[in-house]
């Protein structure tokens, strides 16, 4: 029988980063039989000989895509002298041939990659939720999960964890998010009694509601159970693998562990290997590097197997059991099972394997030929314009003649009757270095999926018109459309995973603020049961933001179409072809039912509580009782009167000024219509 646990002293230990935790008591997470802290039931050594076999043998498999992830990220950073010996399987530099070579790197692969993050960066996809039904409770229920995506979006700063992940995809060719619970965040709602110390003395700790946490993992941190197992569903765990310091960790999980040699990856300052003729350059290596104090704490997250029918989740670090849960903690799976909490983004699919390949890996060999007829060519200007001397054996002092031979000025003297030293004609550069040169230029923007025209923000040689440079800017939305597909197939599962969070760990009600159009804050009230839904899309339009030359030209076709004339189609039709290609705040003329559609909607969340409101004058009368009957029609609305039946008199009390306003009003319409409709007078 699965053994029963305390899922929020579970969620207390789950941070996934360094200072996320609070001081727990000394064996916090450890779950007894009876759900207290207190020590596994399992073979502690059985279960870390386990996890750190699995970890030596998923490194081995590793090995030669993370090698790749190293060479491309020297490349990026200008180290490009280097590459892997097939012994050792480990980088190493390639030494100059000769003392004279030329070792310059001429680095086009980063701004190659850095345009391709700039037009990735201009995504701005929009969550939505499909209802599952046309019942407008199922619609409100939808519109609560609109908005939750979107809060989530921004409220976790999303936009900047998106470039991280973006930067590390095109390096690397794959990165991953894990999005955990964190009982931390969110609105603090009071002290937990349970965090006391030694004398068992309340402690003045906060208590938060909880809030879901997106952490962006390099691949470098993470460890499949087997390389060749395509998407994250199909493995069987994962293994994450991350530095912690040791006080970190005992603070975390409160257990003392000793520190051990460390190695991580890392940036650092590098002086050897690059340059030209009697020079340096300066470069970055990224190698690894051992850090002191620190452990390396390793979470072993296992799905559902025939011994574990819940699943599995392990940390250890440096041989010492910090956390062990015969269940996984998050049902994030379809139809509420468990599952891994890993989302992962890939730059081009590779196949059957689990990690994508880049486009960084695509351009190195090319980097490395430009870099070869670059060098080649300064090694001959090199000789046309320091020179190079034929001399008799024994005629002249050959270190004199090295110093001197270039200087203006200078006396070579020689033996009588011998041939004086001349200098060596080197000849024209041979053609080929001009016409390799745009060939390889050429194939890295191919390659690249970059043309001249987003790299230099120069039109392409021959291209004038503007509809050429249009179609050319077409082109390189198509090159990076596979990407920025990848990139909203990740998005919509990480959206998923928000609402079954949210659904899981919600308690009691919640608030969800949105500033909606026209700057109007819209308010809802939330609980976890109003997620019915979690089928997320993205809101069907060009994922690639279009620049304001773009939208320009969008607004100019709107107007020569016809659609935003008065009266060639209704105001909501209008309004929603708009909404459709994203340009909803551009329709002025929707303006005043968006504030009343929001005010109505506000008065509806007060008289649900019980709080009467009073309609304004100057309402939309017709508006207001429109989406008050929508709210009246619902389920959700019936259960509230059957507990409360005093809401449905307030409901038809509200409702009935609307009706007087109205009258009024007609009143006045025909009082002034009247002395137009009375007969002339006769003589």
């Amino acid at each position: 029988m699965p053994m029963p646990f305390n899922l929020n002293s579970v969620l207390d230990i789950i941070r996934g980063r360094p200072g996320a935790g609070a001081e727990r008591n000394a064996h916090a997470g450890m779950i007894d039989q009876q759900g207290m802290p207190g020590k596994p039931p399992v073979d502690e050594g059985e279960v870390i000989a386990l996890v750190n076999n699995e970890f030596s043998r998923r490194q081995k498999e590793r090995l030669p895509f993370e090698n790749q992830w190293k060479i491309n990220i020297n490349f990026l950073e200008g180290n490009q002298y280097i590459d892997v010996n097939p012994v050792s399987q480990a980088l190493e530099e390639i030494t100059k041939v000769y003392e004279w070579q030329e070792r310059e790197v001429f680095n086009l692969m980063a701004p190659n990659i850095e345009t391709r993050l700039s037009r990735l960066s201009r995504m701005r996809p929009i969550l939505k939720v499909r209802p599952g039904s046309n019942d407008p409770e199922d619609t409100r229920a939808t519109k609560v999960s609109n908005h939750l995506l979107s809060n989530t979006y921004y409220d976790k700063k999303m936009q900047a964890k998106q470039a991280d992940a973006n930067a590390w995809m095109e390096s690397c060719g794959t990165v991953l998010k894990k999005h955990t619970w964190n009982p931390e965040l969110g609105r603090r709602i009071g002290a937990d009694p349970n965090i006391v110390d030694m004398q068992g003395n309340p402690l003045p700790q906060d208590m938060r509601e909880g809030d879901l946490e997106v952490i962006i993992c390099p691949p470098q941190e993470i460890y499949p159970d087997s390389c060749y197992h395509q998407e994250v569903e199909q493995c069987r765990s994962i293994i994450h693998a991350k530095a912690f310091h040791k006080d970190e960790v005992e603070r975390i999980w409160g257990k003392e562990v000793q520190p051990e040699q460390v190695a991580v990856m890392q940036m650092q300052r590098a002086m050897v290997g690059t340059g030209g003729l009697g020079y340096n350059a300066m470069t970055h290596n990224y190698t690894t590097v051992t850090m002191t104090d620190y452990v390396l704490v390793k979470e072993f997250w296992e799905m559902p197997t025939k011994d574990h029918p819940e699943g599995r989740l392990i940390i250890v670090a440096n041989g010492v059991l910090l956390y062990y849960s015969d269940h996984l903690p998050y049902l994030i799976g379809e139809d509420a099972v468990p599952a891994l909490p890993f989302t992962k983004q890939v730059c081009i699919q590779r196949p059957g394997c689990f990690w994508g390949k880049s486009v960084a890996e695509r351009m190195v060999p090319l980097q490395r030929r430009y870099n070869a007829v670059r060098n080649r060519k300064a090694e001959f200007l090199n000789r046309v314009s320091i020179g190079q001397w034929t001399v008799e054996q024994g005629t002249v002092d050959i270190d004199y003649m090295e110093e001197n031979a270039g200087s203006p000025g200078a006396i070579i003297e020689h033996i009588r009757g011998s041939n004086p030293p001349r200098p060596v004609q080197q000849g024209s550069l041979p053609h080929e270095f001009e016409t390799e040169v745009p060939l390889i230029l050429q194939e890295l923007s191919i390659v690249s999926g970059v043309s001249e025209l987003s790299r230099q923000s120069n039109a392409p040689t021959g291209v004038k018109s503007g509809v050429a440079m249009q179609l050319a800017l077409d082109q390189d939305d198509t090159r990076l459309a596979t990407t920025s597909a990848n990139i909203g197939v990740a998005l919509v599962e990480d959206g998923k995973i928000w609402l079954r969070l949210y659904k899981q760990f919600a308690k009691g009600p919640r608030i969800a603020r949105n500033v909606g159009k026209n700057n109007v804050v819209e308010v809802h009230d939330w609980t976890a049961a109003d997620i019915k839904s979690d089928d997320v899309i993205i809101e069907p339009y060009s994922a690639m933001a279009e620049s304001p030359a773009q939208r320009r030209q969008m607004v100019f076709d709107l107007i020569e179409s016809g659609i935003l004339s008065e009266g060639a189609f209704s105001k909501e039709m209008r309004a929603k072809v708009l909404e459709m290609i994203d340009m909803g705040n551009w329709e002025a003329a929707n303006e005043a039912d968006d504030v009343h559609i929001s005010k109505a909607e506000r008065e509806n969340l007060a008289m649900k509580t019980g709080q009467m409101t009073i309609p304004a004058q100057y309402d939309d009368h017709m508006l207001h009782i429109h989406y008050h009957n929508l709210l009246r029609l619902s389920v959700e609305f019936e259960q509230i009167v059957a507990a409360n039946p005093i809401i449905e008199e307030m409901f038809n009390d509200h409702d009935q000024i609307h009706l007087l306003y109205l009258q009024e009003l007609a009143m006045q319409q025909a009082a002034a219509m009247q002395p137009l409709q009375q007969p002339p007078q006769t003589a």
